[in-house]
């Protein structure tokens, strides 16, 4: 049911989009779902800038399924990860993308 009502709001979206028109709703889905799975702590990188933490690995994660495949794929790296906070970039999504892209950002403390 879930995944249904995804495609049918993910779906809507991209049909009334034109070129260069940001639909990011599925972003923010993804990011309540993640906060709820992973012990590590999302900031932005503004945040990591100004609590100076040093960045410890950077990945780009792609699906040409879902939302919730690429969701699937990014708390699944997460999980495995000892790095207290991290950061998540999406794509600008637009009707003629054909796969999701993310970008992760591992941060670890201020190293003094």
């Amino acid at each position: 049911m879930k995944n249904i009502l995804w495609i049918m709001l993910f779906g809507a979206g991209c049909a009334f989009a034109q070129n260069d028109v940001v639909v990011d709703s599925s972003a923010d889905q993804i990011n309540k779902e993640l906060s709820a799975e992973i012990k590590s702590q999302r900031i932005t990188k503004e945040q990591a800038e100004e609590m100076e933490l040093n960045r410890a690995e950077s990945y780009e994660v792609v699906s040409t399924v879902s939302v919730d495949n690429l969701e699937m794929q990014i708390a699944e790296k997460l999980k495995d990860s000892i790095m207290p906070y991290y950061s998540i970039e999406f794509n600008d999504p637009t009707s003629n993308d054909e796969s999701f892209v993310a970008t992760v950002t591992e941060y670890f403390g201020k190293v003094e």
